[in-house]
């Protein structure tokens, strides 16, 4: 071999050698597994990533964290108590907020539980399960599967969308469209708002509520009768004698009352 496919191999190998070394650095994955009991509660709280909750019929949660990027800048804290567990991510702001750095959160949980999360920079994602919800992110969408219990959705960045309901339910987002699903006739008021999007809500035909609709930058359109107010712009009255008060507010799109 001449000295100069020498020096390119060697060089090349060089490279390699760096580049494995760099990828292992910044690819990391926890795992975690704590025992638990249904009806606990689940906290967490990051300064940056998605999550996503699977269920299962364990007494058990699952902990995968996959952090890419300079996984030293980031933290994860696991906080086991007799009520639940809390889950902390927090990024280290010495290195500043600029960096390439993508974490994600899959969390098995029982199919009974409560859930709090909470994350700065990410979409949440929440299979079906039992049991009253509360999320907030400032940077992503938020789907949630069906839901026995009292949802609490609150994103600055993206939609919101549901499956069936069963419970009170407040949503709030400052940059997407709402769409939910009614399960059953509410017991409790319900609050839908939006600054920047759509709203479609859905419910059973045998629906009895008290229905506050009104867009700034569209129309509503109820496929029930409506014994009330009733204009191009909102909707004021009662469905099937009346109930539960259910808001629906838009600032920037239109509002869809469905039977379903």
């Amino acid at each position: 071999m001449t000295p100069s496919k020498h020096r390119f191999f060697s060089a090349a190998t060089t490279l390699l050698t760096l580049l494995c070394i760099s990828l292992s650095v910044q690819a990391k994955s926890i795992e975690r597994s704590f025992e638990t009991v249904s009806g606990n509660t689940l906290h967490v709280r990051t300064d940056a990533g998605s999550i996503n909750i699977d269920t299962h019929n364990k007494d058990q949660i699952l902990v995968n964290v996959s952090i890419d990027g300079e996984d030293e800048n980031f933290e994860v804290e696991f906080d086991e108590h007799s009520e639940g567990l809390k889950i902390s991510g927090k990024r280290d702001s010495s290195w500043g907020w600029n960096n390439r750095l993508r974490v994600r959160f899959d969390i098995t949980v029982p199919k009974q539980y409560e859930l709090d999360l909470d994350t700065s920079g990410g979409k949440i994602e929440i299979s079906d399960i039992t049991g009253n919800i509360e999320v907030r992110t400032s940077g992503g969408a938020i789907e949630v599967g069906s839901v026995i219990g009292d949802v609490e959705l609150d994103t600055s960045g993206g939609s919101i969308k549901t499956a069936a309901i069963e419970g009170e339910i407040n949503a709030h987002t400052s940059g997407g469209s709402i769409e939910v699903v009614f399960a059953k006739q509410p017991t409790k008021n319900a609050r839908l708002h939006t600054s920047g999007g759509s709203i479609r809500a859905s419910f059973p035909s045998n629906i009895a509520i008290d229905i506050d609709a009104s867009t700034s930058g569209g129309r509503v359109h109820s496929d029930f009768t409506v014994d009330g107010k009733v204009k191009k712009q909102s909707i004021r009255g009662a469905i099937n004698g009346g109930g539960p008060k259910v808001a629906l507010h838009t600032s920037g799109g239109s509002i869809r009352i469905i039977e379903d």
